[in-house]
């Protein structure tokens, strides 16, 4: 395995990790106090692993690149640039489910359940931001470089 070939599984394997960690955290949050699946952590949980998962199939795509230059990947680009528009959706139902609870049943607004839910879309909207337009890493927030997904899927649309 040469350099870019380790980076790349290593990537989308913590990306397959780390989705596994919030479904398994989302899981035991909700029955931890008997509760089943709320929607006020099942939404925002949701849309935080939606996120990742694309993380994920977009570094093993990368990887496959790699093992297979030759191979047909025409499909992949326009995939994450449609996927990017409808993380915009997705994105969007959260608030107005909040925005429901607080016109109509304000006391669970604040509940502990509700502030975890919240935390996780905050995550949610980091991870579309870091994937999707420029990686939040300390060295990188000055210059704000794209990333490479957003380099592609910029090359994918002038193309159109």
């Amino acid at each position: 395995m040469n350099t870019k070939q380790k980076d790349y599984h290593r990537l989308y394997m913590s990306e397959l990790v780390t989705a596994l960690v919030v479904g398994s955290l989302l899981y035991m949050t909700s029955h931890s106090r008997g509760m089943g699946l709320d929607l006020r952590l099942f939404l925002p949980g949701g849309i935080l692993l939606f996120i990742i998962l694309q993380s994920a199939g977009y570094w093993y795509y990368r990887h496959q690149q790699v093992i297979t230059p030759g191979g047909d990947y025409h499909w992949i680009i326009p995939t994450f640039s449609f996927l990017k528009r409808i993380n915009l959706v997705v994105l969007a139902i959260y608030p107005l489910y909040l925005l429901l609870m607080l016109m109509f049943y304000r006391p669970a607004l604040w509940s502990a359940i509700n502030v975890f839910g919240i935390i996780l879309y905050g995550f949610s909207i980091l991870e579309y931001f870091n994937y999707y337009y420029f990686s939040l890493q300390v060295h990188n927030l000055k210059k704000r470089e794209p990333t490479e997904l957003a380099l592609e899927i910029q090359a994918y649309q002038q193309d159109q």
